[in-house]
């Protein structure tokens, strides 16, 4: 039989990594004899040898645990299994045996291995290329194809792991995860991910020193050696449950590390410092940055502390874990991740009384969350404090107000590892003495700049608004006069009488209700239409009801000019946007101003309560399934805004969310905080998050970002006139292929031939390739953005354009014509109505018209445009 290319390159370099590795290879002909059926994945007799080995027993139990283990369909069931959640009677036992599928702590007394080809029947029979098993469990399934990019993770082999889990699906029931390779790249994924959250692993530091033979054999070491494998089956995949969805998770290699050296620290044989001998010194800090799955890392790193099923170490019989948090609202997220993620027993301490009681009973095995502040004043120290191992999120917060010395003096010989998703500023010794070792930094680093080129977060740019209402501290006498001219004389004289604050000109009301207009007009426009959410960051509870108040009455506004009549008009518009905001005391006293008195009812008014908060949030990310089906049917509107000035600036994950409206001066790490909200990844639309700066922040950036290192922030947030001139340069490489073409002549196949005639070779032609694709892709970033440009960069840019053309004249070409009519006609509410998406006639009638349009072009395939139009219309010209 010839075997292929894929073969040649891929499928056995991974054969011949992995039999080099330790497994053992099964021809695919006895992969057959192996299983039962070939409707069956087991491998019946590698299993039941395995079985019978590493517990003793006999071969009728063996073969018994085999029937068992055919009769399991659910993967995280699965998962519980093989990591020794399974007993059964055994003949002469008065009790069930536990029964292990795998011995973890002893790679070698496992069976592993790897066959190809393995032809699996069934309704719609496949062959995946490379399936690896532990103990004849199939675990891993390997496709091998063509050459891809790493970044481009939806191509034929992504494509080919669906179709086997959607048409063998009972060769997925066991699995842990899946790989496709082409030789030379490598990304893996869990069981039924999207491949937005497929990724590369590497950890380059622990290859130092071994010699491979090619970069597929590291690429496959990081995965599938033995003992890797296992440490990642037994500690580094969970199934997180939120509203009535199982999420299966894997580690990012990040994580991976990270969790192995709090490990290895919190076993390490480490000796007090002696001209320190009060400071505890088994510790470490992590730095991994926001939206890269730190609360992750600590689900896991608490999971393999408190099983540890590959280390046999007396320090990890039974610890003690506390997860220490500063804020409610981030205690209530780990909560919520550890509980959602199945977590063995987390308590969340709700007192400081529960709390010394908790750590003073001399405990064992517990698993506590509590926020610092039920620290205050405590200074009885634990007797077993040696057997604690401290988590603390957010660690550069917990040093102040002696909390953080309350804290060692209860937990004295604890082991401390602080996490934070921001770096910790130059001037921050307080952490860095607390939380690492002298002269270490952090025990592990994943930054901003390594979460965005492994594509675990989007990157961030920026942009300002309105720079004539942009607030600057140094002229605010000046701004004050300038703004308050026309206001009522003792309005202006009472706050000059008690001096002229930022807050004063942030909350002017022109100015309001100006950047309330300009945010609805370009949400609607380049966010709503990609069904991205964003939040309005307003500088206090004050400005927070006003931008409510503006905001509602211009989309009630907007919407009764789409053809709502006005009572529903403005219901919509005032579900479309949230504020959120804490409530005090003060709101609830009435007051003779009578402007203070309105706001304070105001106040009251759109104050929610915890679970009012839960379920706003959960319509805004989508987590409150009910609801979005009824948005998706039309019968409700969809949360668009979250308008906040504090709140949800920090632990509040919404991978909708690509923009935020920023008019708050934020600085150090309340800003990098806050902008990271927009940086998470959302399917392959989402190219980054945006930062629209009304306030003047980003003018400031490196003031505003002064007190940390700059090559942990030079990347937080990149200018747009960055991709701009990306764009430049991208068009002046490909203009220099284009130049000699006759162009806008109205025969495109006649310019795209002559195009060709030009290039002449096959290497020009790739040379042409390879330039145009960056082009495009600046292209494409800055057309979604294109709203949020001064309107004569566009005309420019246009002009810039124009003089590139060798075409004489101004006249627009035939199908400029065309696009720009057909942009009327979609734009237009007497031929494109609001809803109009949702009336198929309407759309059949659109449809009909493009085609009208285009008959005359000439084009190859044009009957294909008219559908094409139609997708494209409906994600950017859809009227609600």
């Amino acid at each position: 039989m010839n075997k292929g290319p894929e073969y040649t390159l891929a499928e056995k370099p991974c054969i011949d990594a992995l039999v080099k590795f330790g497994y053992t290879w099964l021809p695919p002909q006895q992969s057959q004899i192996a299983r039962d059926t070939l409707n069956q994945v087991i491998l019946r007799d590698i299993f039941i040898t395995a079985i019978q080995r590493i517990n003793a027993i006999s071969k009728e139990v063996a073969r018994a645990t085999y029937q068992d283990m055919l009769a399991v369909t659910d993967n995280e069931q699965w998962t519980n299994l093989l990591r020794g959640n399974y007993s059964r009677n055994v003949p002469g036992e008065t009790t069930k045996k536990t029964i292990r599928l795998i011995d973890f702590l002893h790679p070698e007394n496992n069976t592993f291995t790897v066959t190809n080809q393995l032809y699996v029947k069934s309704q719609n029979s496949r062959k995946p290329d490379i399936v690896i098993f532990i103990n004849g469990i199939p675990l891993v399934v390997i496709e091998a194809k063509k050459p891809f990019i790493a970044k481009d993770k939806t191509g034929e082999a992504f494509e080919q792991i669906k179709q086997y889990e959607r048409d063998i699906p009972r060769l997925f029931y066991s699995n842990a995860f899946n790989i496709i390779t082409d030789g030379v790249n490598v990304l893996y994924g869990a069981t039924d991910a999207a491949s937005a959250y497929w990724g590369a692993w590497k950890e380059e530091a622990v290859t130092e020193g071994i010699n491979f033979s090619n970069e597929l054999e590291k690429q496959l070491w990081y995965l599938l050696k033995p003992s890797r494998l296992l440490d990642i089956l037994a500690h580094f995949i969970v199934f997180e449950k939120r509203e009535q969805k199982v999420t299966k998770k894997i580690c990012r290699y990040q994580q991976f590390r990270a969790v192995n050296k709090i490990v290895d620290r919190v076993l390490a044989p480490l000796k007090p410092n002696p001209s320190l001998p009060e400071r505890k010194y088994r510790k470490g800090l992590i730095w991994h940055t926001q939206g890269s799955g730190k609360s992750l890392t600590m689900v896991f790193a608490t999971l393999k502390l408190k099983t540890h099923k590959t280390i046999d170490s007396p320090s990890l019989e039974n610890p003690n874990i506390l997860i220490l948090t500063d804020r409610i609202d981030l205690d209530t997220q780990i909560a919520n991740t550890f509980l959602a993620c199945g977590l063995p027993n987390p308590t969340r301490i709700t007192s400081g009384d529960d709390l010394q009681k908790a750590i003073n009973s001399n405990p064992v095995g517990l698993t506590l969350l509590s926020t610092i502040f039920k620290f205050n004043e405590s200074t009885k120290q634990a007797l077993n404090s040696n057997n604690w191992i401290i988590l603390v999120d957010e660690c550069h917060r917990t040093q102040e107000r002696d909390l953080g010395t309350f804290l060692e003096k209860t937990l004295v010989h604890a082991c401390f590892i602080g996490f934070t998703g921001t770096p910790i500023q130059n001037t921050d010794q307080d952490t860095y003495q607390n939380f690492s070792l002298t002269g270490e930094g952090y025990l592990d680093r994943y930054s901003i700049d390594d979460a965005v080129a492994d594509g675990a977060t989007v990157p961030i740019r920026y942009t300002s608004r309105k720079a004539e209402w942009e607030v600057d501290e140094k002229r605010l006498n000046i701004l004050f006069d300038n703004w308050f001219a026309n206001e009522p004389e003792e309005v202006v004289n009472k706050i000059k009488a008690r001096g002229v604050k930022v807050e004063d000109l942030v909350k002017h009301r022109q100015r309001i209700e100006l950047l309330a207009y300009d945010i609805w007009t370009h949400f609607s426009l380049h966010a709503a239409p990609e069904g991205f959410k964003a939040q309005i960051v307003a500088i206090d509870r004050e400005a927070i009801i006003l931008y409510k108040k503006a905001l509602d009455k211009i989309i009630s506004k907007s919407l009764t000019k789409q053809g709502f009549d006005p009572e529903t008009a403005k219901a919509w518009a005032e579900a479309m946007s949230v504020p959120i905001y804490s409530s005090n005391q003060e709101d609830g006293k009435p007051s003779e101003d009578k402007y203070i008195d309105t706001l304070r009812k105001d106040l009251k008014k759109y104050a929610l309560d915890k679970d009012g908060e839960v379920a706003a949030t959960n319509r805004f990310t989508g987590d409150d399934v009910e609801y979005e089906a009824k948005v998706q049917r039309g019968e409700v509107p969809p949360v668009h805004f979250l308008i906040i000035c504090n709140k949800l600036l920090i632990g509040f994950d919404a991978p909708r969310e690509s923009v935020m409206y920023l008019d708050n001066p934020l600085k150090e790490h309340n800003l990098l905080q806050a902008i990271a909200r927009t940086n998470r990844v959302y399917g392959d639309h989402k190219e980054f998050g945006l930062i629209v700066d009304y306030i003047g922040v980003t003018k400031n950036l490196t003031e505003a970002l002064a007190t940390y290192r700059q090559a942990d922030v030079k990347n937080a947030m990149r200018d747009l006139e960055v991709e701009r001139n990306q764009l430049k340069a991208a068009h002046a490489e490909v203009m220099k292929f284009l130049k000699p073409i006759p162009r806008k002549t109205g025969d495109i196949r006649q310019e795209y031939d002559t195009l060709i005639q030009h290039l002449g070779t096959e290497d020009r032609w790739y040379d042409f390739h390879r330039q145009a694709r960056p082009f495009i892709k600046a292209y494409d970033v800055l057309k979604i953005l294109e709203a949020f440009l001064p309107l004569d960069h566009g005309e420019v840019s246009s002009r810039q354009s124009d003089s590139n053309s060798t075409s004489s004249g101004n006249e627009l070409s035939c199908l400029e014509k065309a696009a720009q009519e057909i942009d009327a006609l979609y734009s237009s509410d007497e031929t494109a109505p609001p809803a109009w998406h949702l009336k198929e006639q309407l759309r059949k009638e659109l449809r009909q018209k493009v085609r009208a349009l285009v008959f005359n072009l000439k084009l190859e395939n044009w009957k294909d445009i008219p559908s094409k139009v139609d997708e494209y219309a409906l994600k950017h010209y859809s009227k609600t």
